[in-house]
């Protein structure tokens, strides 16, 4: 089948990843049903897809932990699908109630997806590509001061629902939720044996410029936020107090174009996909956007350009050669962080004008 004809129906297309996997997609041809919130959302990344048009329509899906929620996408498409891409789950480092608000969703949201297809997706349904997150692989519990092995997609995160809850800290809370969900899935496909099989893709940190709406500076998306925006709206007042949760990176478009190319490979059926690059730490980030950007760096604290690590960091690294082998081989580069960085720090300036209109 030509990937003009193949479709795909992909959730969440509104936010940070799954926008530039829409894009990707309609730009290679595929016809796309995506989920969203609601219609005005629709309209949104409508009017952001132009040439979606009659290639691209959208379901509403309101709550995705309502049982057979996602029935209707199959029972009424008019059409068989080829693929799916899940990329929604809930992300609020706000939240309280990890397990109503976080792990709930996630997990049942995945698994609800992957019932309706199983019963109502019918043969042609080739593939599942869930988007997870290297943090279902990293140790949230290993002392950051000491380096260990390589992490590779045979490795998974002790973290556990009641271990998240006690520790009452939000990003141990999504942690969970994601490790969970991701377990949860490849549970459903063992014990249900659907006809068609999984790709879990794994990415660390995300970042690079937007493709979603969004509406002013507090709706920048978490990863942007957190390791590149907030050196520029002035919460970062000093490099040496700046800590980050993770500490390497990958772009969000070789993130979407993972998706892309895992739909198809054969070599990519059953298969946890790992994707990091480079190191990502406060002092690169700002070292990047001061040599780049002149005009910010009264924005931008100088630090100590030449100590990239913080004090008692020494990170795991990752074992990327399976991302390598099964993503196109040689012709798979990673972005370099510079660009990433440059690309991020381009477009948040370029929304920073319109939010002053």
């Amino acid at each position: 089948m030509s990937e003009t004809s193949a479709r795909v129906f992909l959730t969440g297309a509104n936010g940070f990843v799954a926008s530039h996997i829409l894009a990707k997609l309609l730009e290679r041809g595929f016809l796309v049903t995506a989920s969203v919130r609601s219609e005005s959302k629709a309209r949104e990344m409508l009017a952001l897809n132009p040439s979606g048009e009659g290639a691209l329509n959208f379901v509403y899906i309101s709550d995705i932990t309502a049982e057979g929620i996602f029935d209707d996408v199959f029972l009424k498409s008019d059409y068989a699908f080829d693929y799916i891409i899940h990329t929604a789950s809930p992300v609020d480092f706000a939240a309280t109630d990890f397990q109503r608000d976080l792990i709930n969703p996630a997990v049942q949201g995945t698994v609800g997806l992957l019932k309706s297809a199983h019963e109502f997706g019918g043969s042609n349904l080739k593939r599942f590509v869930y988007l997870s997150s290297a943090i279902t692989i990293l140790n949230s519990f290993q002392d950051m001061s000491r380096a260990g092995e390589n992490y590779t997609e045979k490795d998974w995160n002790p973290i556990t629902a009641a271990r998240a809850i006690e520790s009452k800290n939000p990003v141990l809370g999504y942690v969970a939720s994601k490790k969970l969900a991701e377990e949860a899935a490849w549970r459903f496909m063992e014990d249900k044996k659907p006809v068609f099989d999984l790709t879990t893709i794994h990415p660390t940190v995300i970042i690079g410029p937007m493709l979603q709406p969004v509406s002013g500076p507090k709706s920048v998306n978490g990863s942007n936020k957190l390791f590149v925006y907030s050196f520029m709206d002035g919460e970062y007042k000093q490099i040496d107090s700046v800590t980050f949760p993770f500490y390497h990176h990958v772009d969000v478009r070789d993130v979407a174009l993972a998706h892309i190319m895992a739909l198809t490979s054969p070599q990519a059926s059953g298969q946890r996909i790992l994707l990091a690059d480079e190191l990502i730490t406060p002092q690169l980030v700002a070292n990047i956007i001061r040599r780049n950007f002149p005009e910010l760096r009264d924005r931008v604290p100088e630090g100590e350009p030449h100590r990239i690590l913080p004090d008692g960091v020494n990170p795991t690294g990752w074992d990327t050669t399976k991302s390598t082998q099964i993503l196109g081989g040689e012709d798979w580069k990673y972005t370099p962080l510079e660009v990433s960085i440059v690309d991020t720090v381009k477009d948040l300036l370029a929304r920073e004008k319109e939010w002053q209109v």
